[in-house]
Order: C-alpha cells, then structure tokens, then sequence
C-alpha cells in the first residue's frame, strides 16, 4: 500500500482537468480522513470490460482468458471465475 497526501491527490485531479473550486470542496470534504481505495473491486471491474470488448471483438472464450491472465498476472480459473457470469437465485 502507498500512502498519498493531499498535495499527490490534487496534482492528479488536475490532470484529470477538475475544476479547482470542486478539487478544494473535495479536499475540505474529507480533510483529516484516512482514505483506503480497494484494488480488488476496481481491478474486477477493469478485467470484466477488458473482457466484454475482447469477446465483442469475436476473440474466443479461452483466448480472452488466456490474454487476461497474462496482462493482470491472475490464474486462468481466476480469470474464468471473475468473468463468469453470476447468476442470482433472486433473479425472475
């Protein structure tokens, strides 16, 4: 984990071109917080698109799987895991 203060937040947000009027509500929002981003969430999510473009490209199942398990360094079954499609018992 690296540890980042304000001044490496607010040079990335304006690079992002955020308004600086909304990057200083942002920063007085959350001023003496201690703030954790979760990878594990967000990189599922980077692999589920990466997925869906590959596959609407008509690249097969186990290319993709293969390909995504190079790039995020991931098993193939977790790879097959986390683009299965989860079905719910809730679901009509």
């Amino acid at each position: 984990m690296i540890d980042a203060n304000e001044f490496y937040v607010v040079e990335r947000l304006k690079e992002l071109e955020i308004d600086p009027e909304k990057i200083r509500r942002f920063i007085e929002t959350f001023e003496g917080w201690r703030i954790y981003f979760r990878k594990k969430q967000n990189e599922y999510e980077r692999i589920r698109e990466v997925y869906r473009q590959m596959r609407a490209q008509g690249v097969s199942r186990a290319d993709v799987v293969r390909k995504l398990s190079e790039i995020f360094e991931k098993s193939e079954s977790r790879i097959r895991y986390i683009t299965a499609e989860q079905g719910s018992i809730f679901e009509l």
